[in-house]
């Protein structure tokens, strides 16, 4: 009979632990704890996403993004914290280069496109002030630095390094694109964690479609309470390899099987059980135990730890036997583990001792030690409620994932073609980047306690009220939570079921009704003064993520303006899916339901009149809960019927023109099979 060793060794499968991407965040010697996370989020987004570092407005928003951050930082840190953000070399708010300064001028020979997206990067390195940090790199950088430098000098650059070090053989083009390495592994991490998104994960060209996430957008604007919450919330969220990942080369592994792959659905939760129990983590025995861990034997692992410590040996006896070096590249799980660990350590210098969420240190050997079991208990006891609400919820999600993962596992060691599941890949994404309200909630509230420390049974709501409004604004935007009786009993209820022990999803809360004083004083609109009404109301509604509500005004003028182009003699207005018409209702108003082609509530779908079709009951339905492979025949309908006969490529590019479409919605399209292949990469182009 198999011991629960042998059996957890059985199942071993290269490549099979925990990893998203082997890169780390934490500077721990020059920031505070998420300082460079958050400098790098905001710079990225201005320099690469929304571009609005080379104008006035677009410096001032980023320093108003520092300025915050760091206002609610502890006072003891706050002198170091202006100085990480706001550097002599680069002090935004006065002695820095702008961006037009660093370009120059664009050779007449060179590329544009090319040249910019070395401008973007290099400007990025300055502003952040990281990578150089020896020979020609060094060099280089400390070029960047000097009031003179523009990127197009850099091959005279390098050439003058060349000559002062004739022993060194330096590729100038290898090295200017080179410089820059750490910006591409760093923001992968980030794109992986929900901040970015793109089709590729980050890992694509740099001119690919990205798109702050709407987790990208709380964090751009977050101080450093609703930052902190922030990570914790996408650690939680995470699970042990997602579907995105990249597998390293096991071509031809003997021992690679992928009816043995299987992932931990609570990766972070994972690694504070342990803590709870045994108040610290060797290297060892979470490079060849924990993180080989999944959602089967996580359980055996905690509670026979003794047992699993002692099988180390033997684990690795069987690891070597795979000769991987991956297997045993001990800084790959030590990058991993340092993720989890980013957000609560209590020794990054820079923070004096004063992290809010810190409970637990590296040791010599890099290891983990927990060093404050008051604000670790607090933690625990309301994360595993969050852990028990995630897994209820989200479990299906996640059983489909390590599916997908099996498949794509196989074709890397068999060399087969892997056929990527879009819709599962969507699913991953739209979980990985938008808010899970009652999680976040909840961590907001264990905050709270932390901070205060206090227990659950001893909060006064009203107090909780003013703390949250003063510190978490961004976050209750985020949850639509404005009002101050909905943020009341949000926070009751919540408490309550913390008291309890289970989470319940806390509801949206929309706003769908339509002021018809508003409406009435367009009912003698002609239809030209109509369709600018529409597209006027529209642009008004192409706002961040966090600032929308559902607007049902541009709902209304579309069917004022197509009751009188579309309807027929008894004012019945056709389907633009089926093409059938609908019916007339006891009030003799003609019936038509409203479908935003990217969902409002799935996918952040814009309140714009080019994702918007009228359409009857039945497509509506069908639209919703048809089978998969029966959609298609849908969205041919609405390319067919529509009443502008606008297809659905044709209104994306529309939208994707004007700034409305994000590249998750893109990507959503796609993987819904609205759109071809080849018509995204045209509305792209």
């Amino acid at each position: 009979m198999m011991t629960k060793i042998d059996d957890f060794i059985d199942n071993i499968t290269p490549s099979n632990y925990f990893i998203t991407k082997s890169m780390e965040m934490s500077k721990i010697k020059s920031s505070g704890t998420l300082w460079y996370t958050k400098k790098y989020i905001v710079l990225y987004d201005a320099i690469f996403i929304s571009k609005k570092i080379d104008t006035k407005e677009g410096i001032n928003e980023i320093i108003r993004n520092f300025n915050n951050y760091i206002s609610t930082l502890p006072e003891s840190v706050k002198d170091d914290a202006e100085r990480f953000f706001f550097p002599k070399h680069a002090d935004l708010r006065g002695d820095f280069r702008t961006y037009n300064e660093f370009a120059g001028v664009v050779d007449i020979n060179e590329d544009k496109k090319s040249y910019y997206s070395n401008v973007n990067k290099y400007y990025f390195i300055y502003l952040m002030n990281i990578g150089g940090q020896s020979g020609v790199k060094a060099f280089i950088k400390e070029h960047l630095y000097r009031p003179d430098f523009e990127v197009s000098n850099l091959p005279e650059i390098i050439k003058e390094f060349q000559k002062n070090n004739p022993k060194k053989k330096v590729d100038i083009t290898g090295t200017i694109n080179d410089f820059h390495a750490s910006l591409r592994n760093e923001r992968q991490i980030l794109f992986y964690y929900g901040y970015f998104h793109s089709r590729n994960n980050g890992a694509g060209n740099d001119n690919e479609f990205s798109s702050l996430t709407p987790i990208g957008e709380i964090a751009v604007k977050a101080n450093s309470k609703e930052f902190s919450i922030i990570w914790e919330h996408q650690k939680i969220k995470m699970v042990s390899q997602p579907v995105t990942i990249e597998f390293p080369s096991i071509k031809n592994c003997q021992n690679c099987f992928s009816d043995k792959f299987k992932i931990n659905y609570s990766p972070y939760f994972s690694i504070l059980r342990c803590l709870e129990k045994y108040k610290q983590i060797f290297p060892r025995f979470y490079d060849r135990i924990l993180s080989r861990s999944n959602n089967d034997n996580i359980d055996d692992i905690i509670k026979n730890y003794d047992e699993f410590v002692e099988s180390i040996p033997k684990v690795e006896t069987y690891l070597d036997s795979f000769n991987l070096r991956t297997e045993n590249k001990n800084e790959d799980f030590e990058k991993e583990i340092k993720k989890y660990m980013l957000g609560i350590r209590t020794d990054f210098y820079k923070d004096n001792s004063e992290n809010y969420l810190g409970f637990v240190s590296s040791t010599s050997n890099n290891g983990w030690i927990l060093q404050n079991e008051e604000k670790f208990n607090i933690l625990f006891k309301i994360y595993e409620i969050i852990e028990n609400y995630k897994l209820n919820k989200y479990n299906l999600l996640f059983d489909r994932c390590e599916k997908e993962l099996r498949k794509k596992y196989e074709s890397v060691y068999t060399g087969n073609v892997y056929e990527k599941n879009h819709r599962i890949k969507m699913e991953w994404d739209l979980y990985n980047i938008k808010v899970e309200k009652t999680i976040l909630f909840s961590l907001v509230i264990c905050e709270y306690l932390i901070f205060n420390r206090i227990d659950v049974g001893s909060i006064i709501t009203e107090q909780v009220y003013t703390y949250f409004n003063e510190y978490f604004i961004n976050i209750l935007k985020s949850l639509n939570l404005t009002k101050k009786q909905e943020i009341i009993r949000e926070i009751k209820r919540i408490v309550e079921m913390i008291k309890v022990g289970e989470l319940v999803e806390i509801d949206e809360i929309e706003e769908n009704s339509v002021d018809l004083n508003y409406i009435n004083q367009f009912s003698s609109l002609n239809t030209e003064d109509l369709r600018r009404k529409i597209i006027e109301v529209s642009m008004e509604n192409i706002k961040p993520t966090l600032e929308r509500k559902r607007d049902m005004r541009v709902i209304s003028l579309l069917k004022k303006l197509q009751l009188i182009e579309y309807s027929d003699e008894n004012s019945l207005i056709p389907c633009e899916c089926c093409g059938e018409k609908t019916f007339i209702k006891n009030n003799n108003e003609p019936y038509i339901e409203y479908h935003h082609l990217i969902p409002f509530s799935i996918a952040d779908g814009p309140d714009h009149f080019e994702n918007i079709f009228g359409i009857c009951p039945m497509c509506h339905r069908k639209i919703h809960f048809i089978k998969d492979s029966l959609k298609e025949d849908l969205y041919f309908g609405f390319n067919q019927n529509n009443h502008r006969k606008k297809n659905i490529a044709d209104r994306l590019r529309e939208l994707y023109k004007i700034n409305a479409l994000k590249s998750y919605q893109l990507e959503y399209a796609l993987s819904e099979k609205m759109i071809t292949e080849a018509e995204y990469e045209k509305i792209v182009a």
